[in-house]
């Protein structure tokens, strides 16, 4: 955690009741230990596509697909591309999907993400949500598809706040040194403006800049 335990309770608190699915796929994720996005992350995203309602969603890494349905739920106009490379997780998520009637509106890709996407799209908001080493390669695979003032969002970027610690455990300290190299990336990127936002496991919201002619 990287907020104490009682606020991170006390603002799950404040999430509104969720529906059968989701509650469901929460209890499975903790007793399964199934990394899916917290709960005050996930209700910050459902806000934030809201306002920027977005048509065109790309999701990397999808799990059992619980982050996917908030995202439906937030961009109602939104048809959404996922990429899982688990096939245990695509046949869940996707038995999920169809539960929540949202099989016509979810397009999901069983692969690898760092095989890119194997034609040109256009996206107006892009999730990273898998492996978090592999963040610069899924940014240089898939932010090029971002249109301008798209929305980038990027989750776990302080990673149980292991990124602004000085001691992290020996076989985390590849993933760190690669998540903190790439938090400095997005910090100084030119084409993007980014804020980092400590809550969940940390979270990297980045606009993409429209070009000045």
């Amino acid at each position: 955690m990287i907020t104490s335990d009682p606020i991170v309770r006390y603002m799950e608190s404040l999430v509104a009741p969720r529906n059968q699915l989701l509650t469901r796929m929460e209890r499975e994720a903790e007793a399964e230990h199934i990394p899916i996005i917290q709960l005050p992350s996930i209700q910050l995203l459902h806000v934030l596509l809201k306002m920027h309602k977005p048509k065109r969603i790309l999701e990397v890494g999808m799990a059992i697909g619980y982050s996917t349905i908030w995202l439906a739920q937030a961009a109602p106009d939104a048809h959404i591309t996922s990429i899982e490379i688990s096939e245990e997780m695509v046949g869940r998520a996707r038995r999920n999907f169809t539960e929540a009637g949202l099989d016509d509106r979810i397009t999901v890709l069983h692969q690898d993400a760092r095989e890119g996407l194997s034609s040109e799209h256009a996206f107006d908001c892009i999730f990273l949500d898998a492996a978090k080493g592999q963040y610069q390669v899924f940014f240089d695979k898939f932010a090029p598809y971002l249109v301008e003032g798209g929305l980038l969002i990027c989750d776990n970027v302080f990673f149980r706040g292991m990124v602004a610690e000085e001691e992290v455990p020996k076989n985390k300290r590849g993933m760190i040194k690669k998540l903190r190299a790439f938090n400095q990336f997005l910090a100084e990127h030119p084409a993007f403006e980014t804020s980092f936002i400590s809550i969940g496991d940390g979270l990297a919201l980045c606009i993409k800049r429209r070009e000045i002619m």
